[in-house]
């Protein structure tokens, strides 16, 4: 079924009451969530250029979601007019992902979600760093933190991160054992250099599904790639490779 989904700016006099909304929205899960943005700005109200700060809420929704948004916000508004308008959206396939994720959930759930605090942190660090950082940011699982951390042409180390019996599917073919497992990775690391990085992880029908930025010299570069692994214990069981 095609879903249809919108980014949505809801007005607000100032930040708090912007927070406020959007809060609302969430914990109805009418919304996905997004920034509050506030600055200078000029409307023409009741015949008068009127100048002052002011605020938006963006956001996105479902289709079949709006006017239940519209509701809602204006529910919890203090404004004369709560200004709501509606943009069609054209995104990325991580982007819809994200949205069919997060608006399914509101079929399900039986209450509001959790709130959790977060803070965005800003450090530099070196370049051979980020891998590492990055691996651990996400919470990848020990087997699939330690495939990527081989994954720089070591096939031996990277052949050891799965079970005996692993399965390993990728450009159409399938490879069954640690041997053509290693084969494999020899294989690709001596055809193409690349790297990669990492930028998402989920469960996703009893898989950890992490996906990835590709840049190298292979056609196609750069390219997204999501990898499915099933996992036994401190072993991968599967893998598959999909863009």
């Amino acid at each position: 079924m095609n879903v249809s989904y919108y980014q949505v700016f809801i007005s607000a006099e100032i930040r708090q009451q912007g927070l406020y909304i959007l809060k609302h929205l969430l914990s109805k899960r009418l919304a996905f969530g997004g920034p509050v943005f506030s600055g200078p700005a000029m409307f023409l109200w009741k015949g008068e250029l009127v100048e002052h700060d002011y605020c938006f809420v963006v956001t996105y929704t479902r289709e079949d979601l709006k006017q239940q948004l519209i509701e809602e916000a204006e529910k919890v508004s203090v404004e004369q007019a709560c200004m709501i308008s509606f943009v069609p959206l054209e995104a990325s396939p991580a982007l819809l992902r994200l949205l069919d994720e997060a608006l399914a959930e509101r079929e399900t759930a039986s209450s509001p979600p959790k709130h959790t605090d977060a803070v965005a942190a800003l450090s530099f660090v070196s370049s051979s760093e980020i891998s590492y950082r990055t691996n651990k940011s996400l919470d990848l699982p020990k087997p699939i933190a330690a495939y990527f951390t081989a994954d720089k042409g070591d096939s031996e180390a990277i052949s050891q991160c799965f079970a005996e019996n692993a399965v390993v599917k990728d450009e159409g073919h399938t490879y069954k054992g640690r041997a053509a497992i290693k084969e494999w990775k020899t294989s690709a690391s001596t055809k193409y250099q690349y790297t990669i990085k990492l930028f998402a992880c989920e469960q996703k029908n009893g898989k950890t599904v992490v996906t990835g930025r590709l840049t190298g010299n292979f056609p196609g570069s750069p390219t997204s790639l999501r990898f499915f692994f099933g996992l036994e214990g401190d072993k991968i069981a599967s893998l598959e490779i999909n863009p």
